[in-house]
């Protein structure tokens, strides 16, 4: 699958590697926030996220240290009403030898998928999970039981939005991280954050970035995953490719 903020993503990355750096931000014009910043109601953001039918992702995930660099590009559409999805992908990674970049299409239809490189080829049909695609409401349950603090403006695709910093319920955060006690990680998590950009007027969420440092094994990490949600609502259409038949959707 191509979602990169699921704990299984996480602790493969990380039990795999020891390494360390941190970059990254959210693309938009930002200033700071008004000391009277409205208070984020959670409760309307998840009325308006049970209402929404489309949004268009953006996802940037980073892993930065002297021995590895990873950056992992997504990017697409999602129709939660008809449960589908057109999704590309790019990696660029570097392990010392130069840089290797690899491009990925992805189209879902409930919990089929269907994959093939970026240059074209067949697709191949696999069986996947709708809730590991459609990453909105996975965010918005996030907020559930989380105190806010307001950091700066930001304007995202044109809607100006207040950034908070998150403080997540312990069970959440430990979902996040896969460090509850149904988990095996070998690491350590040295340091989280994680944020959130709301538009307060019409209490929609535009975006989540989450942060961590970890150790493991004398070596460390730094983690960046940032998500921008635009597009809710638009009129835009999720359409299987054509060399795909309709009779094949899940």
């Amino acid at each position: 699958m191509f979602r990169s903020n699921r704990t299984s993503t996480i602790a493969a990355v990380l039990l795999c590697l020891a390494v360390a750096g941190c970059s990254g931000a959210l693309p938009g014009e930002s200033g700071q926030a008004d000391a009277a910043a409205p208070e984020v109601d959670v409760a309307d953001i998840e009325a308006n996220a049970d209402e929404l039918e489309r949004y268009r992702v953006e996802r940037t995930r980073t892993l930065r240290s002297p021995r590895v660099n990873e950056t992992i590009e997504i990017g697409g559409t999602v129709d939660t009403e008809s449960r589908r999805a057109r999704l590309s992908m790019r990696t660029e990674t570097n392990v010392g030898a130069g840089v290797r970049t690899s491009e990925t299409e992805q189209y879902v239809a409930g919990d089929t998928q269907y994959t093939r490189d970026g240059d074209g080829g067949e697709w191949e049909r696999s069986e996947g999970s709708w809730t590991d695609t459609e990453t909105f409401g996975d965010a918005v349950e996030t907020l559930e039981g989380a105190t806010f603090e307001p950091i700066r403006t930001e304007t995202i695709d044109g809607t100006e939005t207040t950034m908070f910093r998150v403080n997540v319920t312990a069970n959440r955060r430990d979902k996040l991280l896969g460090t509850g006690d149904d988990q095996h990680a070998t690491y350590r998590v040295e340091d989280f954050l994680y944020y959130v950009f709301i538009d307060t007027e019409t209490d929609t969420l535009y975006g989540t970035d989450l942060r961590m440092e970890i150790s493991q094994g004398g070596g460390g990490a730094v983690l960046t995953i940032e998500t921008v949600f635009t597009g809710h609502n638009g009129g835009f259409e999720v359409s299987p490719p054509d060399s795909i038949e309709l009779s094949d959707d899940g």
